[in-house]
């Protein structure tokens, strides 16, 4: 399959996750891959995934022949024509992506009280940052694809999450943390980082919502615990819970638990 290089422009959203496309923002980026997709689509009015992309496009010759379900319909996409589509659908790794994920400044989105972390966004987008690959459909009366927002719902943010969850959340972490504070041989320096920390947990969400931020934005922002006493190479360690940053994504794994979402 020969690859083409294709430059395109698309439509942003109007603020950072936000599904809204009312002011004509738009960005460009370059299509790199094949000059054709497969899409494999799933037929069954039945199913509950009926007109939905199964995730994998094909473009090698191995994988165009071989034989697919019933249930499934192929549908091939000219990506001269349709970059974005093209770009969404396929996850080849490019060096170039992996560069522009590592490499592009972070901006404030929202200004967190002192204490703790700042919800962040970026302008140095790609079309992934706006468009969710895994929401992709095909209608089969139009012939035509729809690409789903890559929004703050599609990131599992449970927007109508209450300040009774939030807190919730909270009083779990304290409960969770009752031991850290009780350790008697640890050093003061320790006991004071869990106290501190664990202050911060009680005036939370009655700091936020001064603040003017919604629950949803408050989960976001729930400190980051302190590191326990360890070995720096262990503590380094991606799987380490106690990792810089790695609460905070815990949290809001606990809040959409406790929102019913997992």
């Amino acid at each position: 399959m020969r690859k083409i290089s294709k430059q395109f422009t698309y439509p942003i959203w109007d603020e950072w996750r936000k599904n809204s496309f009312t002011q004509g923002k738009t960005s460009t980026f370059t299509y790199e891959g094949p000059e054709f997709l497969t899409f494999e689509v799933q037929n069954d009015p039945t199913h509950e995934d009926y007109g939905k992309e199964s995730g994998w496009c094909l473009w090698l010759k191995q994988d165009l022949e071989r034989p697919s379900g019933q249930d499934i319909t192929r549908v091939t996409v000219d990506c001269k024509e349709n970059p974005l589509l093209c770009e969404i659908g396929n996850d080849d790794g490019k060096d170039s992506g992996i560069m522009l994920r590592r490499e592009r400044d972070w901006e404030i989105l929202w200004d967190a009280p002192d204490g703790y972390p700042d919800v962040e966004y970026t302008n140095d987008l790609e079309p992934r940052d706006v468009y969710d690959e895994q929401g992709i459909t095909y209608d089969f009366e139009t012939g035509k694809f729809n690409i789903g927002i890559h929004d703050w719902a599609c990131t599992g943010t449970k927007m109508d999450l209450t300040w009774a969850q939030v807190r919730d959340v909270r009083d779990q972490e304290l409960h969770d943390t009752d031991a850290k504070v009780g350790q008697t041989d640890a050093p003061e320096s320790i006991q004071t980082g869990w106290k501190e920390y664990r202050q911060k947990l009680r005036d939370l969400p009655a700091l936020m919502e001064a603040r003017g931020f919604e629950p949803w934005q408050a989960v976001m922002m729930f400190p980051i615990g302190p590191k326990d006493m360890r070995d720096p190479e262990e503590a380094a360690d991606p799987a380490d819970p106690y990792r810089d940053g790695a609460f905070a994504v815990d949290v809001k794994v606990a809040a959409l638990k406790a929102a019913g979402k997992k």
